[in-house]
């Protein structure tokens, strides 16, 4: 058995705030990653950290891009234990479309359109949660039942199988990892 991670965060940008308005929900983004240090978590964001329209895959960290400027960012990180089966299924997923990046784009319509109810499901295009959501259901990992396009960030907020293990400033996330071992809580 192996743990992923489902980290939900909140940055304050002006994108990010305007989330939160729309669903009046805490969170904004997600992300996931195969490793409890959180060093690099997969999502759809941000490429530029000081621009929001130029986005698509990345590969994010406590200390890399957006998170780097925004040391303020509020965040819950949950995680899930799964099989060795699936978790490379997971981790084959990610890479494919890691090697595929540049025919990806961070589909804009679709930021729009879930939260009013119109789930959209474009070939080539994610928001954070529509990737985190089809990685999951196409690894074999099945926690929401909905169609992934239809994902929202918010839709893993205390989610039935996720096991929450922080909640607090992103940034500090590592220190309580240090003082208190996950595995121990």
């Amino acid at each position: 058995m192996r743990k992923i991670y489902i980290v939900s965060t909140y940055t304050g940008t002006v994108l990010a705030h305007l989330i939160r308005t729309i669903t009046r929900k805490p969170y904004s983004h997600i992300s996931i990653s195969l490793d409890d240090s959180l060093d690099t978590m997969y999502a759809f964001g941000r490429i530029n950290p000081k621009n929001p329209l130029i986005a698509g895959f990345v590969e994010e960290g406590i200390d890399k891009g957006l998170y780097e400027i925004k040391k303020n960012t509020i965040c819950r990180v949950y995680s899930l234990e799964i099989d060795d089966d699936k978790y490379e299924k997971l981790k084959a997923n990610i890479n494919k479309i890691k090697s595929v990046k540049s025919l990806y784009s961070y589909d804009l319509i679709s930021l729009i359109a879930i939260p009013l109810g119109f789930g959209r499901n474009p070939e080539f295009g994610y928001v954070c949660s529509t990737f985190a959501a089809d990685m999951l259901s196409k690894s074999g990992i099945t926690l929401l039942n909905k169609p992934f396009y239809t994902v929202q960030p918010n839709d893993f907020y205390n989610l039935k199988g996720l096991t929450l293990e922080y909640e607090g400033l992103l940034r500090e996330y590592n220190k309580f990892r240090a003082t208190y071992s996950i595995d121990t809580i």
